[in-house]
């Protein structure tokens, strides 16, 4: 899960989402934000999607100390 800042609007993530056997981790980007969901930008995809922030996990960590 991830708690986003605005400092995190275009910092990569990894759906897990799909965590069962077999499932599939998409990567994407944070388009923005609000209190309840989190719209990343997945792949090659022109439009964000809602995702919930319990399926989202950073692709990096943050070594910058935010």
């Amino acid at each position: 899960m991830i708690e986003p800042t605005e400092d995190d609007i275009g910092r990569g993530v990894v759906y897990t989402g799909n965590r069962y056997p077999g499932g599939r981790l998409e990567e994407g980007v944070i388009t923005s934000f609000n209190d309840h969901r989190v719209f990343v930008r997945y792949g090659s995809d022109k439009g964000s999607k809602s995702t919930s922030r319990e399926d989202l996990e950073w692709v990096r960590p943050n070594i910058s100390g935010r």
